[in-house]
């Protein structure tokens, strides 16, 4: 008998004891084994839970946890205000906003600084140095672009409490990771290649989680989607008004199956298009008109009731415009035809 077995018949001797005894025996070696798997499932659900982030309210919890960033955002305000504010250039916010493209300009422009640092890590990956260099370089000009326009399409949100927090962290990683890459170029160029992958590293981290604000940005905020892209048009003739109610010269308002439409006379003619500005849904009833165009209260955004097409920005999609007769005192309206 080895002392193996003994230890084993003694322990095997001692249960039975306790068990005759009426005593409650414990496999020692079981409850470590569950005890170790108890761990490991806790470890595993903080991993999970740390995984499964509620990224659905990172928008609100940014702008209610974060109000240092009205700091900075007043100071980037101030900074751009001569381009963007009221004395700005027309011709040069137009083609920042991106106007003349008929949606804002920043969404495709960001995709080249991505495009070409992603393309820089693969090249530092594979050990292709002349490519991740050129594309390293290329990414960050083409970063300047996206930062301009950024700060075009954020500019006239100031008095959104989201939009202007979220926006501003936005633009202070995006600004950090180009930074970063700004120093990878230098420690490239001077053969500090190591130190140079280390800071484009950090960069493409950092672009990234500036790109899931700006996700935010759009898709859960809604800044530069169109405020009437979802608003059904009216397809058959439908009367808004009596031809009596519409003062000659003046906006008038009237709501049509749940869309706001803004009505213009002026002398024979009859204008009408929808009352809520694309931007970011101001009251076009409520502005000022210079012809057939109608400027927003808000932000300055100017449509022509005609056809509904943007004259300047901020707005970059049109309005819907509608055709309109007068029959039996009613006007009625329906929907343009699409060309």
């Amino acid at each position: 008998m080895t002392w193996g077995d003994f230890g084993r018949r003694r322990g095997d001797s001692r249960r039975d004891g306790a068990a005759r005894e009426g005593y409650v025996t414990i496999d020692t070696r079981f409850v470590e084994r569950n005890h170790k798997a108890s761990r490991k499932g806790t470890q595993l659900m903080a991993i999970t839970r740390l995984t499964r982030l509620d990224l659905s309210n990172l928008s609100a919890w940014i702008s209610t946890a974060m109000p240092w960033l009205d700091k900075p955002a007043a100071s980037l305000h101030n900074a751009f205000d001569p381009i963007f504010g009221q004395h700005g250039v027309p011709i040069v916010k137009d083609a920042l906003y991106g106007t003349w493209l008929g949606h804002p300009l920043h969404p495709p422009i960001t995709d080249l600084p991505i495009g070409f640092w992603t393309s820089s890590l693969v090249f530092d990956v594979l050990e292709m140095e002349d490519a991740a260099d050129l594309t390293l370089k290329l990414g960050t000009v083409s970063a300047m672009g996206a930062a301009v326009t950024g700060v075009a399409q954020w500019h006239d949100l100031q008095e959104m409490e989201s939009p202007r927090r979220v926006g501003t962290l936005h633009a202070i990683l995006n600004v950090s990771a180009t930074a970063c890459y700004g120093a990878s170029w230098v420690l490239r160029a001077r053969d500090a290649r190591a130190a140079g992958i280390a800071f484009s590293t950090i960069g493409i981290a950092l672009a990234t989680a500036g790109g899931l604000l700006g996700g935010d940005l759009a898709y859960k905020l809604g800044i530069g989607v169109s405020r009437v892209a979802f608003d059904e048009q009216e397809a058959e003739w439908t009367i808004i008004a009596a031809i009596d109610d519409i003062e000659d010269g003046k906006l008038h308002r009237v709501e049509v199956s749940g869309e706001s439409i803004v009505v213009l006379k002026q002398g024979q003619a009859i204008h009408a298009a929808s009352a809520t500005c694309t931007h970011v849904g101001g009251p076009l009833d409520e502005g000022e008109i210079d012809g057939t165009c109608v400027t927003c209260p808000w932000h300055g955004s100017q449509f022509d009731l005609r056809d509904g097409r943007v004259i300047h920005g901020p707005a970059t999609s049109p309005i819907h415009a509608y055709e309109t007769r007068v029959t039996n005192g009613h006007v009625q309206i329906r929907a343009r035809a699409k060309k």
